[in-house]
């Protein structure tokens, strides 16, 4: 006849004790209760039910552990909490989990009840006997008495009245990869002592989850010469194990495991998720504590794991030598995984906005390669940031460039991020110096860029080469608008209306890309060359218009070029799109000379202390310069560093000699210096 007890708790105590549990935890609860019972085979069995509705008809869970005595029950099944496998501290082999108590009855979770059949020896003779709880009562148990059986030890616990989330697609989608996840370190470090999980017969396969291995040797040497070798098996999982940390499991000859111990590299913020698994006959005379006692001393470590100071020592140059491996094989996993990282910044828009031109391009090449490498020191600090955190820090970085205060970013890392030695001198040498690839590709540009405006101005003032505005002197410019500033994008060259230049102009700064329509009798009109820069700092739009006049045909500037532009100024101002409050605009007038004409306009506007300013109204300049003045701005931008590079003056007088026309322009097409185009506006 069954008998009642009645648990410490009460049942509705029981289930807010236990809410967090999801079905899947449960199972697993049941699982480990098997192995913590010494099981070698856990079986996990299901069946569906023969009708057109498909639901669970059975759930199981068999174990062949040495059962639940009878005489001990009451200490096993009555205290909540507080389980005899806790109470007296005897593991096994430090992977128990079944230390509170509380596995038996997270059944509730998933459905309404749980018998319990198990068989155990007492001294020769096996017994069997039925333990039965009730969701509804989980403070309370009923049992059977004992009876001698001949049936092998062991427990099987059978679920009934599933929860109706609780179904075979459950159970095929989310529970078996869950028990993977759960289980596959566990079933690695006992693969040689014949432990298994097997669902509806078949073993569960965890080689799928398994991204790399590695296999070596280590062997350390005590001063005495005495040598002791240890069998490493590194593994790293493709994805994150349950609640399983990176852990450094140490078996003896035996195939025992004797001691577990975090690594270094856990809480990392990275996806490094890596087990190894130690084998050595040092392990031998282990006295197992339990799993990652942190001991308050030397002395304490020495009393639970050593007989002797020097077998101390050689544990400690194993853990610090294992320690060293993993963050050398952690490297190139973070040098790969850190351009998903970099993907995502993109993104989420959290880069500062750099221009189309090539300094640009520079500057945030430099911000990705910084961004990198920190990532590859300390994950850490990309973890964790929502946007808006994400966007502040890059903007912070990339001040840190421009500012050159990297030691600055380095102590305050330093004092926010916790990093080893080894970590913390990494991020020292990246932020504190320069990185060389960084210098080749700026070195690289400025040559260049010296070069082009050499051979640029061979183009302007060379008279022998006939060069023409429209073939020649426009589309050199249009490659090479870095002339007249680093931070512009091209809008439009040559031989295009201004209708279809707003257009143009409103995709660059919206991406709306519908046809324009201007009511102007200038409205034909064709613009030299058209850019556009948007300075997101101060919320404002700056816009260039450049009318270049070729000093073979035209000496001096006169009114004519002047009203010429000031007809481009007029025929914007009409147009309601082209004039927010926040747009600037400034058209340059470029030629060999000018008549007194254009030299009064100058002195009628020297007191605005502009230099070439000729006109002014509004947010609407007019400048008027000389190629001569052009390029010696752009020779006094390049000279800071010109100077120290020491460009070779034979590259700057190579040209002396008269080249073809076409030889130039092809040179000059080619130089590394050119801007790069800008994606082609589809046509609306």
């Amino acid at each position: 006849m069954a008998k009642t007890e009645k648990l410490e708790i009460s049942s509705n105590a029981v289930k807010k004790t236990l809410k967090g549990f999801s079905p899947e935890d449960a199972v697993c609860q049941y699982i480990w209760n098997g192995f913590d019972a010494g099981a070698t085979e856990v079986q996990v069995k299901y069946t569906v039910q023969e009708n057109s509705l498909g639901l669970l008809a059975m759930f199981s869970i068999h174990d062949n552990g040495w059962g639940i005595n009878f005489d001990e029950l009451s200490k096993k099944f009555k205290p909540f909490y507080e389980s005899e496998k806790a109470q007296s501290k005897r593991s096994r082999d430090s992977t128990m989990r079944g230390q509170d108590g509380y596995g038996r009855l997270t059944f509730f979770t998933f459905c309404q009840s749980a018998h319990w059949d198990t068989v155990y020896s007492n001294g020769e003779s096996k017994f069997s006997y039925g333990i039965d709880i009730n969701s509804d009562t989980l403070d309370k148990f009923s049992k059977s008495d004992p009876v001698a059986c001949s049936l092998p030890v062991g427990t099987i616990v059978r679920f009934s009245s599933f929860l109706d989330k609780f179904h075979p697609d459950f159970i095929e989608k989310k529970l078996l990869p869950y028990i993977l996840n759960e289980f596959a370190w566990y079933l690695e470090v006992h693969k040689d002592v014949e432990r298994r999980i097997l669902i509806n017969g078949i073993p569960v396969e965890y080689s799928s989850i398994i991204s790399d291995t590695d296999v070596f040797p280590l062997k350390i040497t005590q001063k005495e010469g005495l040598r002791f070798t240890f069998n490493c098996y590194f593994i790293q999982w493709a994805s994150k194990l349950n609640d399983e940390l990176s852990r450094f499991y140490l078996l003896n000859e035996k195939y025992e495991l004797k001691k577990i111990r975090t690594t270094k590299l856990n809480k990392k913020g990275d996806k490094f998720y890596h087990s190894m698994v130690v084998r050595s006959d040092f392990f031998n005379s282990f006295i197992t504590p339990d799993e990652d006692d942190e001991p308050e001393s030397e002395d304490n470590t020495r009393l639970k794991l050593f007989g002797e100071r020097d077998e101390y020592t050689v544990f400690n140059e194993l853990i610090e030598q294992l320690n060293k491996y993993l963050r050398k094989r952690r490297k190139p996993f973070l040098k790969k995984y850190s351009n998903v990282v970099v993907a995502q910044l993109e993104k989420d828009n959290a880069f500062p906005r750099f221009g189309n031109n090539t300094w640009d391009k520079l500057k945030k090449e430099e911000l990705i390669t910084l961004v990198k490498e920190l990532y590859e020191v300390e994950p850490a600090l990309f973890i964790s940031l929502n946007i808006e955190q994400k966007k502040t820090f890059l903007h912070l970085l990339n001040l840190i460039i421009d500012n050159d205060q990297r030691e600055t970013l380095f102590k305050i890392l330093d004092d926010v991020v916790r990093m080893d030695v080894e970590d913390r001198e990494e991020l020292r040498q990246i932020l504190t110096t320069t990185r060389l690839s960084s210098i080749v590709k700026a070195t690289r540009l400025v040559q260049d860029r010296i070069l082009a405006s050499h051979q640029i101005k061979n183009l302007v003032f060379n008279h022998d080469l006939k060069a023409n505005e429209k073939d020649h002197l426009q589309q050199v410019v249009e490659q090479h608008f870095w002339l007249f500033g680093e931070q512009y994008t091209l809008v439009c060259a040559a031989e295009v209306k201004f209708e279809e230049a707003l257009r143009r102009h409103r995709y660059i700064l919206t991406g709306e890309n519908k046809k324009r329509k201007i009511d102007h009798p200038d409205k034909q009109k064709e613009m030299d060359v058209f850019l556009v820069r948007q300075d997101y700092q101060i919320d404002r739009i700056n816009n260039v218009v450049l009318e270049l006049k070729n000093p073979t045909t035209i000496k001096r500037l006169t009114q004519k070029e002047f009203n010429q532009v000031q007809t481009y100024m007029s025929t914007i101002l009409k147009v309601d799109e082209f004039n927010a409050a926040n747009y600037h605009w400034e058209f340059f007038l470029i030629g060999q000379d000018y008549d007194d004409f254009i030299f009064n306009q100058l002195e009628n506007s020297k007191h605005h202390g502009e230099f070439g300013l000729a006109f002014q109204v509004k947010n609407y300049k007019i400048y008027v310069k000389k190629w001569s003045e052009v390029f010696n701005e752009v020779d006094l931008r390049l000279k800071w560093i010109n100077d120290k590079l020491q460009v070779e003056k034979a590259k700057l007088t190579a040209g002396n000699d008269p080249k073809l026309l076409d030889d130039l322009l092809t040179e000059i097409a080619e130089s590394y210096a050119a801007a790069p185009h800008p994606v082609l506006v589809a046509k609306a």
